[in-house]
């Protein structure tokens, strides 16, 4: 075996071993909102989350898979040190004939609130939990970040996080939405900026927000413009000093994420040397 290929699998084989794993919780609690199909929303709306196992008061990132909100499951990110970080790893219900719009933002919601409201009990430090997410997940970090009516309906503020980070997400009407809407009206356009556009919600007071993406040549068609756009729009429009804006370099739609992600880790690891604190034995 390749003596690279050896040490990465022991560096990811340290990591699990210094990591505790709580599997397919069910974040949705017994008087959430009834939205949507609630069969399949108990099927489909669990979490998995992984934390340090020698430290307390660490901070935690809240990941959601991408897929084009029709497919996709719930993984662990590339990059993420999970000996010092922790990680909630999220499904949501995914568009078809189940679930469509706005099912899956509520459970992303839902999903962000039930790790702030418990993180604690693991450990964790609730002043410091991060929301993040690829493609789909990307646009669904932006939504949560940006329309606060989501967090809102389970009591929780878009600002009591400490950060988001969407990764290459479509920044207007994500093209599934248009999809489900073209089904009933043929007419609908392909480009549509309304409610379900995080571009619609730019404004001067938001959460502190990076967004990523890869190069403007290699990523998703115009998918660089738009988050530049949005974020160009709060800075230079509204003097929102909370965002910024990196695009990595020859990165495509889906190999960015892991030098994003990357770059997340070092800020988020920078921190943790900061706040977390060894468990006593």
């Amino acid at each position: 075996m390749n003596k690279s290929w050896l040490f990465f699998l022991l560096a990811v084989l340290c990591t699990t071993l210094s990591a505790k794993d709580f599997n397919d919780i069910s974040y949705y609690e017994k008087d959430a909102p009834a939205i949507g199909n609630i069969a399949y929303r108990n099927e489909r709306c669990k979490l998995d989350l992984r934390t340090p196992d020698d430290k307390t008061n660490f901070p935690t990132l809240v990941w959601f898979h991408g897929g084009g909100l029709r497919g996709g499951n719930k993984y662990f990110p590339p990059s993420i040190d999970t000996k010092k970080i922790a990680v909630a790893i999220v499904n949501y219900r995914l568009s078809g004939e189940k679930a469509a719009c706005p099912d899956y933002i509520y459970d992303a919601a839902a999903a962000a609130a039930w790790v702030l409201k418990n993180i604690e009990k693991y450990g964790g430090d609730p002043k410091h939990v991060y929301i993040s997410g690829q493609s789909a997940g990307g646009y669904l970090t932006a939504m949560l970040a940006l329309d606060k009516k989501y967090l809102n309906a389970f009591n929780i503020q878009p600002t009591d996080f400490a950060g988001y980070f969407p990764i290459t997400g479509q920044m207007s009407t994500h093209f599934r939405i248009l999809a489900e809407r073209r089904k009933k009206d043929p007419t609908v356009r392909d480009f549509v900026i309304d409610e379900y556009a995080p571009i619609y919600h730019a404004a001067k007071n938001t959460p502190y927000m990076k967004f990523y993406c890869g190069d403007s040549l290699c990523d998703w068609p115009a998918r660089v413009e738009e988050n530049q756009l949005l974020v160009m729009r709060m800075q230079r429009v509204y003097k929102n000093k909370k965002v910024s804006f990196y695009s990595i370099p020859s990165g495509t739609h889906g190999s960015c994420t892991a030098p994003s992600m990357a770059l997340v880790n070092y800020e988020l690891g920078r921190l943790c040397r900061k706040i977390a604190k060894p468990v006593k034995k």
